[in-house]
């Protein structure tokens, strides 16, 4: 081992590697344990990092291996694992809106009886008599606990239903059932078309621009039913790290009348759409994240180096497809997109000619886009591999969830259809 090689790399980058360590530790004792045994991992396991380019980003990995651990060890007794509260931080991504980290934060902040009766009911799917059996207690009984632990859970959940989120998702354009989608591949060529919206969110980052979309999940197959309404809105100019930019407010409510938002900031360049920084909240905290920082990429940015989503959609070649329909792509970025095969896709009563943009991610989440020939996506449908996130904070794999909803092959991987976005346009 080149040990001079180890520090002078290790000097390079050590301040980054002590703030990120004291930063997630609750006290500076434990964060000099924890910062001991990284620089140990580090040291010993030196010889096996190929690319002393990475070293840092190797480093920080390690950093953030030693910090979960730690929090592991004191979480161990909750049911929901240390690697999903990571994971709930960062909810909102450019493949959607995955998790809700409020109801799991509430649940943690419950007696043991009351978090375990609501996790065995609601997040588990059991019955009131299976959950009997299992706790050796009469069916009443259950239902008695039940009972107190919902109106525990209400009294120190964060968000209160709010009735204004409620009646507007009662007295919307949006309808309640999902209109008939039928999506028939064509003959055409594909064609080239230029869109500045944020394909995820429908938004061109622009002054004066909004824009709103509702979420249709599976009710009783093959029926979707709206979940969640969201509004997007450009307010106002702004300078992040010196690159000036938009604010994009963003507000979803749910079926319940409860509402959660997030604000984003992009930019608009002239072959690029860019986004910059985002805010949003985590345990009752609002964190900021900007493209200066090193996990940025992973679920706001686009591109290498961040250089953003190309405005020109057309096919690259980059993402293959059989004539079975099965995708594949040789080599996997953080983010990958590419248009595959031109479509006519009928939402009701209405009908357009539209590209195929798939988008998948290192996360094993996949998307695909449809937009017209305006440069305007008319249908989001999202997509999950068999196994994402499976045992951290879902049970089951994804093709027993939803065993007759519809899939994408890629790279052999099966991904099973989740939900829809409708943007207000199509409607």
């Amino acid at each position: 081992m080149d040990n001079d090689e180890f520090v002078l790399l290790l000097n390079n980058c050590k301040n980054s590697i002590e703030r990120f360590i004291y930063y997630k530790m609750p006290n500076k004792y434990d964060a000099e344990d924890i910062l001991q045994e990284v620089l140990i991992t580090g040291y010993k396991s030196f010889n096996r990092l190929k690319s002393k380019e990475k070293f840092k980003s190797w480093m920080l990995s390690i950093a953030a291996n030693k910090c979960n651990d730690y929090y592991r060890k004191k979480l161990k007794v909750l049911e929901i694992p240390v690697d999903n509260i990571y994971y709930y931080e960062k909810s909102y991504s450019r493949a959607g809106i995955s998790v809700k980290d409020a109801v799991d934060d509430t649940l943690e902040n419950l007696r043991d009886q009351d978090k375990k009766i609501l996790t065995m009911h609601y997040i588990k799917g059991m019955d009131q008599k299976s959950i009997a059996s299992i706790l050796n207690i009469p069916v009443g009984t259950v239902k008695s606990r039940l009972y107190t632990a919902r109106q525990n859970f209400k009294e120190i959940y964060p968000y209160p239903p709010d009735m204004k989120g409620e009646c507007i998702m009662k007295n919307s354009k949006f309808p309640q059932i999902m209109p008939e989608i039928t999506i028939t591949k064509s003959n055409l060529e594909e064609f080239e078309v230029k869109c500045e919206q944020d394909i995820g969110w429908f938004i061109i980052p622009r002054l004066g621009e909004e824009s709103s979309f509702a979420t249709y999940d599976f009710d009783d197959y093959p029926t979707m039913k709206k979940t969640s309404e969201t509004n997007v809105k450009v307010v106002g100019e702004a300078t992040i790290h010196g690159v000036e930019c938009v604010e994009i407010e963003e507000q979803e409510i749910g079926i319940d009348g409860n509402t959660y938002g997030f604000t984003m900031f992009e930019r608009l360049t002239d072959t690029h759409l860019q986004t910059v920084a985002a805010i949003y909240n985590s345990n009752g905290v609002k964190k900021v994240s900007t493209f200066l920082d090193d996990d940025f990429l992973s679920f706001w940015g686009f591109g290498e180096n961040n250089c953003g989503e190309e405005l020109l959609q057309k096919r690259k070649g980059t993402i293959e497809c059989n004539e079975k329909g099965e995708l594949s792509k040789e080599h996997i970025d953080t983010h990958n997109s590419d248009i595959v095969g031109r479509y006519i896709v009928k939402i009701g009563n209405k009908e357009y000619d539209t590209i195929r943009q798939i988008y998948f991610n290192s996360h094993n989440e996949l998307v695909e886009n449809y937009i017209n020939t305006e440069g305007k996506v008319v249908l989001f449908r999202r997509f999950n591999r068999f196994d994402w996130r499976y045992k951290k904070g879902y049970d089951q794999l994804w093709t027993d969830i939803f065993p007759y909803s519809d899939r994408i092959i890629l790279n052999g991987d099966i991904y099973v259809h989740w939900y829809n976005c409708l943007p207000i346009y199509v409607i």
